[in-house]
C-alpha cells in the first residue's frame, strides 16, 4: 500500500514501490537524456542515501516514474526517512526537482 498526502509518502516495508510525478518546473520539457534520481536518506543532512532509485522518463507526458523493487524496499527498516528528486542533464546542469520530504516506512504483520 502506498499513501501520498501533500509530499509525504508512506509505504509498507517490503512492498514494491511505484509512483509518478508530473514535471511542471518552469516549462522544462524532459527529452529523455536526463538522469533523474529518487534518493532516500535517514536524515536530511546525511551525505549518503540509504537507497537511490534511477527514475524512468516519459517524454510524451513530461512524467517521471519511480520504481523500487520489493527487495530494495525490504532494505529499509520501519521508520521515518527523507526523500528528494534530483535531475542532471547531459550538459551537466543539476537541479533539485522536489525538496526533501518525509518518506515513512511502516512495518507489516505478514511474512511472505
Amino acid at each position: 500500500m502506498i499513501t501520498i498526502k501533500d509530499k509525504t509518502i508512506m509505504v509498507n516495508q517490503g512492498d514494491t514501490f511505484t509512483t509518478l510525478f508530473y514535471l511542471d518546473k518552469d516549462g522544462y520539457v524532459l527529452d529523455g537524456t536526463e538522469t533523474i534520481k529518487f534518493s532516500i536518506k535517514e536524515n536530511v543532512s546525511d551525505t549518503n542515501s540509504v537507497l537511490s532509485l534511477i527514475c524512468g522518463i516519459d517524454t510524451l507526458n513530461n512524467v517521471i516514474s519511480v520504481y523500487g523493487t520489493a527487495a530494495e524496499m525490504r532494505s529499509l527498516r520501519e521508520g521515518i526517512y527523507w526523500y528528494d528528486i534530483s535531475m542532471t542533464t547531459r550538459s551537466g546542469f543539476h537541479m533539485t526537482l522536489l525538496y526533501s520530504s518525509k518518506f515513512i516506512v511502516r512495518g507489516i504483520s505478514h511474512v511472505d
